[in-house]
């Protein structure tokens, strides 16, 4: 039952509701109208029958030898018989029936009034009506079979059913239209609630000046998405705040550092390895703060993109030196496939450069030590891989990598690689706003393998 949705079921509900009804409705049509029916037929045939046994009466009276020949002439009515028993002799008519046919509760009882019964003879109904003729000794029989009687009643069954065939279809439909006008509000909340799951905090459901349970509904919905804005904006200014007092602090710390590095040999062995632990524990504070402070501005909307239709190979490899020179990381090789060497991709260069940036940092970082960069064309696509071989990532926890501040198993597994948990969720940010897709797959190098796909372009730049 779980499987099959609410819109079915009510468009089922509806069609056994209207089957009902309509088999309801057709059996007590059809047994209202065999009763009228029946009841005027036998009250048709006792009135003939009546006329006929007069006929029979004076027909006695003139003498016996006529009552054959009268017989013959009552016997108008197609499959109608009659039959006159005088004592212990029978008449009959010219019907192919015989005195046999008559139920024995009338053939074989005398009869003080008007007898009437229906009984079935070869699956068909016959009605007999046995009237007492007193004053000549006599008792005439009226065998008449309903054959019309029946023929009117099956096709009355047969239009009843069809009638609740029609109506359990007109049900159905009319169930589905009036289920689609009240499970539409439902669907608008699902898409609604799927846009907010994206991303868009824009979506809201209208109101239209209703006043029901789905006025309610929307009205609810819309003032948790509102909080729920507030509360977003509220963290990101606070994230913002604290990632820019910290940026002019962590410049003085990071170039302190940095002069001190000039003169590290200057230093006793024991203040290089504080140097170095100190000098990894800023870059990692600073791209924290980095990190930080631009998915404050994305929470807050305030970083419009500036897109440029740019070609990835030379994007790549701009990418990669900058971060080697900035970030202080190992040369990294890029493969480019011949299909990509003349493809563009639309993105913000300086969002991308820090999508590699992060990927490049977090290959090193949990990686072995090798970290190998493949662009290639496929189709009206591009895919960037960035491969390390390092212990890779789970399937467990692939779903969850690109959530803000999660960290896997590995994550921090030696004390010169803590990481914030922010980086691959700000890459799959930046991404998605790029168009594109991210995945994690295992790397042809024993590690992680982490997919950009974007969508390719043959635009000139501007």
């Amino acid at each position: 039952m779980s499987g099959v949705s609410l819109r079915r079921r009510f468009t089922r509900n509806f069609a056994v509701l209207a089957l009902v009804v309509a088999s309801l409705f057709a059996a007590l049509t059809y047994v209202g109208v065999r009763h009228i029916v029946v009841t005027s037929r036998q009250s048709s045939d006792l009135q003939q029958a009546y006329v006929n046994a007069a006929l029979v009466r004076q027909s006695i009276r003139d003498g016996v030898s006529g009552v054959p020949s009268v017989l013959s002439s009552l016997d108008t009515a197609t499959l109608s018989t009659s039959f006159v028993r005088i004592g212990s002799t029978w008449f009959a008519g010219s019907g192919e029936a015989s005195p046999e046919s008559l139920p024995e509760s009338l053939r074989l009882t005398p009869l003080r009034q008007v007898a009437r019964q229906v009984v079935i003879t070869n699956g068909q109904p016959v009605l007999v009506i046995a009237v007492p003729l007193s004053s000549v000794g006599a008792t005439y029989f009226q065998r008449r079979v309903l054959t019309d009687v029946n023929s009117t009643l099956v096709r009355l069954l047969g239009v009843l059913a069809l009638g609740a065939a029609i109506t359990t279809v007109v049900g159905a439909i009319g169930g589905r239209r009036a289920t689609r006008r009240a499970v539409a509000p439902l669907e608008e909340t699902a898409a609604a609630a799927r846009q907010v799951a994206s991303g868009d905090l824009a979506a809201r459901l209208p109101l239209g000046g209703r006043d029901d349970e789905v006025a309610l509904l929307s009205r609810a919905f819309n003032e948790m998405i509102d909080l729920l804005v507030q509360r977003l904006e509220r963290d990101a200014r606070f994230a913002g705040d604290v990632s820019h007092e910290l940026r002019s602090p962590l410049t003085t710390l990071s170039m302190t550092t940095e002069l001190l590095r000039a003169h590290r040999d200057e230093l006793s062995p024991e203040a290089r390895e504080a140097l170095d632990l100190l000098a990894g524990d800023v870059h990692t504070f600073q791209s924290l703060v980095e990190d930080l402070l631009e998915m404050a501005r994305n929470d807050a909307g305030s970083d419009s993109l500036v897109i440029e239709h740019l070609g990835v190979h030379e994007l790549v490899h701009q990418c990669v030196l900058a971060a080697t020179r900035r970030h202080h990381l190992p040369s990294t090789t890029v493969i480019v496939a011949p299909t990509a060497l003349s493809t563009r991709v639309a993105v913000d260069r300086r969002r991308f450069e820090r999508v590699i940036t992060n990927l490049l940092e977090n290959g090193y970082r949990y990686g072995g030590g090798t970290v190998l960069i493949h662009v290639a064309r496929i189709d009206d696509r591009v895919e960037i891989d960035v491969d390390d071989d390092g212990p890779g990532i789970r399937v467990s926890d692939r779903g969850r990598v690109f959530e803000r501040f999660y960290r896997g198993a590995s994550a921090g597994a030696r004390g010169d690689q803590r990481g914030s948990g922010l980086g691959l969720a700000l890459v799959a940010e930046h991404t998605v706003r790029f168009g594109g897709t991210v995945e994690i797959l295992d790397a042809p190098l024993g590690g992680c393998r982490v997919r950009l796909t974007l969508p390719a372009t043959e635009e000139e730049s501007p």
